[in-house]
């Protein structure tokens, strides 16, 4: 936890090396792969990266997410932060995830797939069953914003969410400012804001703890 936030993994998360791709479906039997690569800041302290890989194989996408983050004052450190998940992903539906994540020495693991009864999800507070096609915060398809409950990858909860529009800004990414749109989400310890391109591209995240103090995911 960062305050008394816990980062919705996922969290979560300014964008793909020096320019934005454009993710179009792979042709059948084709293998396609997409990298997003962020420096994370803690308001303007850097404290480490989260990198997206994505690969499509014929009707399957494969996210890969891995996540390091560090918290020191004086060289005394002050939270640590290790997540790794694979997910994969059929028509915008969630087939499978296995995550593992260890915040400041507590262990979350999170391990489900898609059955005949629904999504079959096990984590470290049991094991429960939800409807077939759900999502987690699957920044990189905005799809999932049609969503008003999202998986967290790291805890295993099922939490619900409110999207709102906040309409167009301008954002810089490297020395070009770009039209942005931008959506925020609003939850249970949730309050993070969106934003994509015109043409529906991830452009970045932000993100603000109960603390007050503002997460940001920065191009690297």
């Amino acid at each position: 936890m960062i305050g008394d936030y816990t980062y919705p993994a996922v969290a979560f998360v300014t964008l793909l090396m020096t320019s934005v791709p454009t993710l179009c479906p792979a042709a059948a039997n084709a293998s396609v792969e997409q990298q997003w690569r962020f420096r994370v800041y803690l308001d303007d302290q850097p404290i480490g990266y989260h990198h997206f890989t994505i690969s499509n194989a014929g009707d399957i996408q494969q996210v890969k997410t891995h996540a390091r983050f560090d918290v020191e004052f004086l060289k005394i450190s002050l939270f640590k932060y290790r997540h790794d998940n694979i997910e994969r992903w059929s028509s915008q539906c969630l087939n499978s995830i296995a995550s593992t994540t260890d915040q400041n020495g507590t262990l979350f693991r999170v391990d489900g797939n898609v059955t005949d009864s629904g999504f079959r999800l096990s984590s470290n507070t049991g094991d429960t069953t939800l409807a077939r096609c759900i999502s987690t915060f699957a920044y990189w398809d905005k799809s999932f914003l049609q969503h008003d409950r999202l998986l967290n990858s790291q805890t295993g909860e099922y939490l619900e969410v409110d999207v709102a529009e906040l309409g167009e800004q301008s954002l810089m990414i490297g020395d070009a400012s770009v039209a942005v749109n931008r959506y925020r989400l609003t939850g249970d310890q949730i309050d993070i804001e969106v934003w994509y391109s015109g043409n529906d591209q991830w452009l970045g995240l932000q993100s603000t703890t109960d603390k007050g103090r503002l997460i940001r995911y920065v191009i690297e």
